[in-house]
């Protein structure tokens, strides 16, 4: 095993869980949004109690496999795969152990209810002829799903088994997403087309994950500014640009809320004849 870095300790390395699996959490998130016409400039904060994230198994850098797609169990019409963000820092393709990820529901809201963050199912739900447009998103063939990477910050000194790997290459680990999303505000509802890359932070000691889901944890903008576009207007000019964000939970999920899965399901009947209508089914 390769040594661990500063400020981890021994007792800070652990295998990642060995199978697929969803997670829940309370979420925050804010940003800041400038109006391309207007020049005003947005500040956004949400809130959802039950924010969750599905995990595939545990698996060894393999460039081919992994673009092929990870299984990861995520409620349908969300299709049961993951797959490497578009655009992926050259650093999340290492030699080492990973997860790869996809967010199954951010239904996330203003303490006023006047805006609106939707990721994932909230978002295929609530405009699944735009969800479904695949040309209208960079770097995938589908839809917006929203992807990332777990990955271990410890490498192989040389060649290992997928097996040994597992067994010995986990946290601590880095963490990013690739994240497509609707922003719904008094000045318009927005989408974008480029992914919205978010990074996971050190925490106070400098650390990064050292669980899943990392809690406390705090991701920020990567890759800004994120042209934004009217989802009534998908083939138009930018009409925003998101500036900063920041997605963070201190906790874990609270309990059940009535929007959130699996308390609440999407109708996947009215989302098939909304894209089939469309034409984009």
């Amino acid at each position: 095993m390769s040594d661990l870095p500063a400020p981890y300790s021994e007792r800070d390395a652990a295998p990642f869980s060995p199978s697929g699996a969803i997670y829940f959490m309370n979420g925050y998130s804010d940003a800041t949004i400038t109006l391309r016409g207007s020049h005003e400039e947005l500040f956004l904060a949400f809130r959802d109690e039950n924010t969750s994230i599905a995990a595939s198994a545990p698996r060894l850098y393999d460039k081919e496999a992994l673009e092929a797609g990870l299984y990861v169990p995520v409620p349908p019409p969300l299709l049961a795969e993951a797959f490497y963000p578009h655009d992926t820092p050259d650093e999340y393709r290492r030699p080492t152990t990973l997860h790869l990820m996809q967010v199954v529901s951010m239904n996330m809201r203003a303490e006023d209810s006047s805006s609106r963050l939707l990721i994932g199912l909230p978002y295929a739900e609530s405009y699944p002829e735009l969800f479904y447009s695949a040309p209208n998103f960079d770097g995938t063939p589908r839809d917006a799903s929203s992807y990332g990477v777990v990955q271990s910050l410890l490498e192989p000194e040389g060649a290992i088994s997928p097996e040994e790997a597992r067994a010995q290459f986990g946290y601590p680990a880095r963490s990013f997403f690739g994240i497509f999303h609707i922003i719904e505000t008094p000045a318009g509802n927005f989408f974008n087309k480029k992914p919205t890359q978010m990074e996971l932070q050190p925490d106070r000691d400098g650390k990064l994950a050292l669980k899943l889901p990392p809690i406390p944890f705090e991701y920020t903008l990567l890759n800004g500014p994120i042209p934004l576009y009217d989802v009534k207007n998908p083939n138009g000019e930018p009409v925003a640009d998101v500036k900063v964000a920041h997605h963070n939970s201190k906790e874990e999920a609270s309990g059940p809320t009535d929007e959130a899965w699996p308390w609440h399901r999407p109708d996947l009947a009215e989302i098939e004849r909304r894209t089939v209508k469309d034409g984009t089914s």
